[in-house]
């Protein structure tokens, strides 16, 4: 069993999430140009069944406004959240026994404005890329830079050797850069054994461990 985790967290150090489809990128004049876009048509179908599926599940109730989000498994097994607001579309989109996802944002036209790629219960990670309306790359951010001194891999590394389990619903992992620009790793987790939740801050600079100890306890497990 031990092998088996060592062998499923090792893909997590190379990469956040397995390669999104291939879109269409050139270059032109030095500038990036994104081609990738979202069949609207198909979206919008989506959307309507599932506003249909609700009405049909709460009949006799009358909603305020119909649904503007679905949730799907698509061709390939992903789990899907699609949701239409009134500047765009978002899609977002992950295996049901995986740890990140990917974010996309598109124009309502169906043009892409924004992707990236995210801890499924935490923070932004990778390259995250917006395009203006006509698919000209207009600003990149690489979101793990304030991390590299202690990085996912190192925090992987961590979690291990605590026997902390990643997969369980109640352990989270979060990261941000304070007002002073010093970057954290925050990590919550619950022990089943002494019914206790704990909390870790570590400094994303050196690995120091600024916090850890027991947040608060509860009388019964979280279901």
């Amino acid at each position: 069993m031990v092998k088996l985790f060592l062998i499923i967290t090792s893909a997590f150090f190379t990469a956040c999430v397995p390669r999104a489809p291939q879109k269409a990128i050139t270059k032109k004049k030095n500038r990036m140009t994104c081609f990738e876009r979202l069949d609207t048509a198909e979206a919008n179908r989506r959307i309507l069944e599932c506003s249909e599926k609700e009405e049909m599940e709460f009949p006799g109730i009358h909603l305020i406004e119909p649904a503007t989000d679905c949730e799907f498994v698509d061709s390939k097994g992903y789990v899907v959240h699609l949701e239409k607001n009134d500047d765009g579309y978002l899609k977002r989109r992950w295996r049901k026994d995986g740890l990140f996802g990917e974010h996309r944002y598109y124009f309502l036209n169906g043009n892409v404005q924004e992707t990236g790629e995210y801890f499924l219960r935490g923070f932004n990670c990778g390259i995250w890329r917006e395009y203006d309306i006509d698919g000209n790359l207009i600003k990149e951010t690489d979101m793990d830079k304030p991390y590299k001194r202690y990085s996912w891999q190192n925090i992987m590394l961590f979690i291990k050797k605590r026997n902390i389990d990643l997969y369980d619903e109640e352990t989270n992992v979060l990261r941000r850069v304070d007002e002073s620009n010093v970057p954290y790793w925050y990590i919550t987790w619950f022990d089943r054994g002494i019914k206790a939740f704990h909390d870790i801050i570590i400094d994303a600079r050196n690995g120091y461990v600024v916090k850890d100890g027991i947040s608060h306890r509860v009388e019964c497990c979280p279901e």
